[in-house]
C-alpha cells in the first residue's frame, strides 16, 4: 500500500480564539492496602459528585466504594452482602444516569460462574441485594460482564458465555424493563461476525436511545484479533448487523485481553482500542456512524514506537473527548491522557496524569467528564493505593502566536490518520502569511 509523508511547514500567524488550560487538584488517597486497591472505576452520580468502586482482592474478597459528599470522599464501605463472593480480574464495571446505580460482576457464589448486578437509587449511598443477571444453566459459565444505563434508566448488560469446558465463547446481551428486578432472555449479540469473540476479550456497551444499543467487542476470525461493532434497534432484543471496526488485521494466536470503548457524539460513536496491527501496540481513535455503521477515519492518538498502550477509557461531551490508557513508554506502566476540546479526530500526544512524586508502576485509570471538570482514578499499584485527581478547565480568551519565527512542525501519517516513519512520497503543504495553503508533492 502507497503512504502519504505530510510534512507541514507553518509560518507566523495569529489566530484568535480561546485557549484551554487545565488547573490541577491535589491527589487524593481512595483507598490504600487495607481497603484493597483492585482496578479502580468511576462514575459521576447526580451533582456531578464522583463515586469509586473497587475489589478488594484479598480474603474475605469484597467490592467497595467511596462517594464524594461536596466536601471529601467518604471512608471506605462494602456495597455486597456477605457471601457473594466477586471473581475474575475483569470487574467489576459501573454506570449511572443521575442517581440511579448499576454495578455488575462475575460472582464465584454459583455452582458456575455466575453474572451478578446490585443496583442503587441514592447515588450509591446504599445498594440492593444481589441479582443475578445470567441464566441459571449447569451447562454454561459465565464472566466479564459490562453495564450500561438506557435514557429510561433501565441497565443493559453484556457478558461472555462459555460451556464448562471454556469452549464456545458467545458475546450475550440482555435488557431490564423494571429497572434491574428481572432480565429478559439474553441474545448472542455476536453470532453474525464471522468466527467467534475473542475468548478473554470483555465486550463494553454504547446506547444513544431507548432502541439503539451497540456492543462493541473482540472478534477472533482465524486468529485475526480485529475490533467488532454489532447494532440493535429494538432494545437489544436482536442484533441484526454487525461491521469490522478496523482497517488493519491484527493477527495474533493468543488473546490481547482488552476492551474497545465508546461514546456518542452527535450522529456517531467515537471508539477508542487498542490494536496491534501495525506491529505496533497503540491506542487507536475511530468515529462510526450510528446508522450504518461506516467508519469516517481510524488514527492513532500518541504513537511511541516500541511501546505497548492498553485498556483505553474514554468519556466526553459535545465537543470534549477525554481519552485515558496505560502504557510502558518510560520502562515502567504508567497512565496517560489525551484531551480535545474540538472534537476527536483532533486528539493527539498525551501527558501523565499521575502523582509525579509517587515512583512506580500505574495502572488501571478511569475517567469521566462533566462541566468542565475531568475526573481521573487509577491504580498505584507500589503504594498498594487508588488515586483521585481531578483537572477543571480555565478558559483564557487571547490573541496567540501559534509558533515562533521559523518554526515548523512535521508530522508523517497515512491517508487514514496513522503516524509513520517511512518516507515514500511526501506532501509539503505551504501555509502562507496571507492564509492561503500552497500545495506541493514530491515522489521518491
Amino acid at each position: 500500500m502507497n503512504r502519504l509523508l505530510i510534512i507541514l511547514f507553518f509560518y507566523p500567524f495569529v489566530i484568535f480564539g480561546q485557549i484551554e488550560q487545565l488547573n490541577w487538584g491535589s491527589y487524593t488517597t481512595i483507598s490504600s492496602n487495607i481497603e484493597g486497591y483492585g482496578r479502580p472505576r468511576i462514575v459521576l452520580t447526580a451533582n456531578d459528585d464522583p463515586l469509586i468502586i473497587w475489589r478488594k482482592d484479598a480474603s474475605p474478597k469484597v467490592l467497595r466504594a467511596s462517594k464524594w459528599n461536596g466536601n471529601t470522599f467518604s471512608a471506605p464501605y462494602d456495597i455486597l452482602s456477605p457471601g457473594i463472593i466477586p471473581a475474575s480480574w475483569d470487574g467489576p464495571e459501573i454506570a449511572a444516569k443521575g442517581d440511579t446505580v448499576y454495578i455488575v460482576f462475575t460472582s464465584s457464589a454459583t455452582t458456575t460462574t455466575s453474572i451478578m448486578l446490585i443496583r442503587s437509587f441514592d447515588g450509591g449511598l446504599s445498594f440492593s441485594d444481589t441479582i443475578r443477571v445470567s441464566e441459571n444453566n449447569s451447562n454454561h459459565k459465565f464472566r466479564m460482564s459490562n453495564v450500561m444505563v438506557k435514557p429510561d434508566g433501565n441497565p443493559v448488560v453484556s457478558y461472555m458465555q462459555y460451556l464448562l469446558n471454556w469452549m464456545e465463547p458467545k458475546q450475550m446481551v440482555t435488557t431490564s424493563f423494571n429497572y434491574g428486578d428481572s432480565f429478559i432472555m439474553p441474545t448472542e449479540a455476536s453470532a453474525i461476525a464471522p468466527g467467534e469473540p475473542c475468548d478473554c476479550c470483555k465486550s463494553s456497551l454504547v446506547v444513544s436511545s431507548v432502541d439503539d444499543i451497540f456492543l462493541l467487542f473482540r472478534n477472533n476470525h482465524n486468529n485475526e484479533r480485529n475490533s467488532y461493532i454489532s447494532k440493535s434497534v429494538d432494545g437489544g432484543n436482536s442484533f441484526t448487523i454487525t461491521e469490522d471496526m478496523d482497517d488493519y488485521d491484527w493477527v495474533l494466536n493468543s488473546c490481547p485481553a482488552t476492551t474497545p470503548r465508546g461514546i456518542v457524539m452527535n450522529d456517531s460513536l467515537v471508539i477508542v482500542k487498542r490494536s496491534g496491527a501495525t506491529g505496533n501496540n497503540e491506542i487507536v481513535c475511530s468515529s462510526i456512524h450510528i446508522n450504518d455503521l461506516n467508519y469516517s477515519y481510524n488514527r492513532n492518538i500518541d504513537f511511541i514506537n516500541g511501546v505497548e498502550q492498553d485498556y483505553p477509557e474514554i468519556s466526553g461531551n459535545q465537543d470534549t473527548v477525554v481519552v485515558v490508557w496505560q502504557d510502558n513508554r518510560n520502562g515502567f506502566q504508567n497512565c496517560y491522557m489525551s484531551l480535545s476540546t474540538n472534537g476527536a479526530f483532533n486528539l493527539n500526544s498525551s501527558i501523565s496524569f499521575t502523582d509525579s512524586t509517587s515512583i512506580g508502576y500505574k495502572y488501571d485509570p478511569d475517567v469521566a467528564y462533566a462541566n468542565r471538570d475531568i475526573h481521573l482514578v487509577y491504580l498505584d499499584y507500589t503504594q498498594y493505593k487508588i488515586v483521585y485527581v481531578k483537572a477543571s478547565f480555565d478558559m483564557i480568551n487571547e490573541a496567540q502566536n501559534l509558533l515562533p519565527q521559523e518554526k515548523k512542525i512535521t508530522r508523517v501519517f497515512d491517508m487514514l490518520g496513522r503516524n509513520l516513519n517511512n518516507k515514500n512520497n511526501q506532501i509539503l503543504f505551504y501555509i502562507k502569511e496571507d492564509g492561503t495553503v500552497k500545495k506541493q508533492m514530491v515522489v521518491k
